[in-house]
């Protein structure tokens, strides 16, 4: 072969290896499109293998009416998967899509109010995108919520679940909280006047402004108060309040880091109260003595916490430093004392210690009327004690110690049985006595005897042993006896049972206001063990029939008490009817 030929078949074999690669790097283009298929659609859409909640209607969710599909996919969830996204359903104060809400005054009460802002809402919440998802720490954002002034109710629920990732909603829907007040009267040739306003969710930023001024006979003044759930979206609140009137002032200023949940490791804050007041003394429910009282308060304390244990209770130490100034003089009243009461002060550090169940019940129908309750049915209890002493500046050598009890006894679908105890108090080191010592224990039970029936018992008993001139333990009117006018009896102990047969209607007048009734039955005492009470210092008994009022879309923990009541043991002082209107925190 010449050489020629060789160099030709080289070429030639060249040639035909290049030709292949290049025919192999036909298929490149190809190769390359891999990556960018899920742009071109080649993959098939990822939400295909979740499992998604059917979106409930507004109607349903403005009400909070339960969602058998979200229950059922919060079950399929297994634990580790984590928060991709959180989206909120926020709600007015009024459901537009309900014809019977539909109207001009309930959209210009809705254009008028101020929904609360997302950023509110999840400065609450106990969970957070990226976090583990907690099915308890959700339960527990709802109780926050819920316990928010401007929230009526809330949910917070996993909608959709994509394998190691779940999606949650909140769904939350105000009350109006924007009460403007201005009033003028003349009665007995005198002006009465108020104006200013209030408002809880202030533009919907949850922060609490009220400003008034408030003139009548008796005195004149200025009131503002300042308080924010969430310090810049932190754990932090404050609140602030200064009342100035002509006869007295109420100034308070509190800086705090609760324990916001059973999951906050630690606590801090300080308070700071100062008042002055006209003090009265009563007896069968008329004045018999008014002197002013000057006070002024001090608190600095904080805690720690454990974590929550296995059978979900929670554990903290709690520390801090008290101090108490009290000061008396007389007032310009026409009944004056016949002797002032001993200026006292108290400055103390305390040490205690708090235990908490974590166990709550959702109920309908119990405290209020038509909305979902938290209602605590463990166990919960805390002591501190004190060393109050001359050298840090006291009047005297004393223990302070206070402490309370609370459980559930009985909590089932049908019944609810709470017991709870409190004491608190002094002990004097140089004559070994109580000062201002004051223990009361409480019993609750109702028993629903259908869905809008109710039988309520409460029994109470106070004990008292050494107060002060200025403190007293008195019954009647709405603290136990509403058969008397307020403060009737005095004593240093005291029990009173009430009875009542509550009805729970559905009657839901104007959108505004949901009602009740109760009729009840009152028996009780006050009186001291070795000491003549006066007349009519017996047991006293009245029976009557109450109305309750409360708000559906306003004040959610304020419910209106309207009773009529009839005494059974009278006296020349004793009416033969007493009507009764005030405004409780339950029915």
């Amino acid at each position: 072969m010449t050489s020629v030929q060789a160099v030709m078949r080289g070429a030639w074999g060249l040639s035909s290896s290049l030709r292949q690669w290049c025919r192999s790097l036909a298929w490149l283009p190809l190769l390359l499109l891999i990556p960018v298929a899920p742009l071109l659609g080649a993959q098939p859409d990822p939400d295909e293998a979740c499992l998604t909640a059917p979106l409930q209607e507004d109607t349903d969710a403005f009400r909070f009416k339960p969602s058998p599909g979200h229950d059922a996919l919060q079950v399929q969830i297994p634990p580790g998967v984590k928060i991709r996204s959180i989206r909120y359903r926020r709600y007015s104060v009024f459901d537009l899509q309900d014809p019977k809400e539909d109207g001009l005054v309930y959209r210009w009460a809705n254009d008028f109010h101020s929904e609360t802002r997302e950023w509110v809402l999840r400065d609450q919440l106990l969970l957070a995108e990226g976090d583990v998802y907690e099915p308890r720490r959700a339960e527990e954002s709802e109780r926050i919520l819920r316990n928010l002034k401007f929230i009526y109710d809330a949910r917070v629920r996993p909608w959709r679940w994509c394998g190691d990732f779940v999606d949650v909603e909140v769904i939350t829907r105000d009350i109006w909280t924007f009460t403007p007040a201005l009033s003028l009267s003349r009665s007995g040739g005198e002006n009465a006047y108020s104006v200013g306003f209030r408002d809880a969710n202030f533009l919907g930023t949850g922060k609490q402004v009220l400003v008034a001024y408030d003139s009548d006979e008796e005195r004149a003044g200025y009131t503002f108060v300042y308080a924010d759930p969430a310090v810049m979206g932190s754990r932090w609140q404050v609140r602030a309040r200064y009342t100035d009137n002509d006869d007295g002032y109420d100034h308070g200023l509190r800086i705090e880091k609760p324990f916001f949940s059973i999951y906050e490791p630690w606590s801090v804050g300080t308070s700071l109260d100062q008042q002055k007041l006209e003090q009265k003394i009563w007896y069968r429910g008329d004045e018999v003595s008014e002197f002013d009282h000057e006070q002024e308060q001090y608190n600095l304390y904080g805690g720690v916490a454990s974590q929550l244990e296995v059978d979900k209770r929670v554990n903290r130490w709690l520390f801090g430093y008290f101090l108490e100034n009290n000061a008396f003089e007389f007032s310009d009243s026409d009944i004056p004392p016949a002797e002032l009461p001993e200026d006292r002060d108290y400055s103390y550090p305390w040490i205690g210690y708090q235990s908490v169940e974590d166990e709550f019940a959702q109920l309908h129908n119990f405290n209020y009327l038509g909305r979902t309750e938290d209602i605590f049915v463990g166990e919960r209890y805390e002591w501190a004690l004190g060393y109050s002493t001359e050298g840090l500046g006291a009047t005297r050598d004393q223990i302070a110690f206070r402490g309370s009890y609370r459980n559930t006894l009985l909590a089932e679908d049908r019944q609810l049985w709470v017991v709870s105890s409190w004491l608190n108090g002094y002990w004097t080191l140089d004559d070994a006595e109580l000062e201002n010592f004051w223990w009361q224990a409480e019993s609750r039970y109702q028993l629903k005897q259908s869905q809008r029936w109710a039988l309520y018992s409460g029994l109470r008993v106070d004990y008292t042993d050494g107060l002060t001139d200025d403190n007293q333990l008195t019954l009647g009117g709405h603290n136990g006896l509403r058969g008397y006018d307020l403060h009737y009896q005095v004593g240093d102990r005291s029990v009173v049972w009430n009875l009542e047969q509550r009805y729970y209607s559905d009657w839901h007048p104007f959108r505004l206001i949901r009602v009740g009734f109760a009729a009840f039955v009152d028996v009780g005492r006050a009186w001291f063990a070795n000491q003549d009470n006066g007349s009519n210092g017996g047991v006293l008994a009245n029976a009557g029939l109450g109305l309750r009022l409360n708000s559906s879309r306003a004040e959610k923990s304020s419910v209106v008490h309207v009773d009529v009541a009839f005494p059974f043991m009278r006296d020349d002082d004793v009416d033969g009817m007493q009507v009764l209107l005030t405004v409780k925190e339950r029915f």
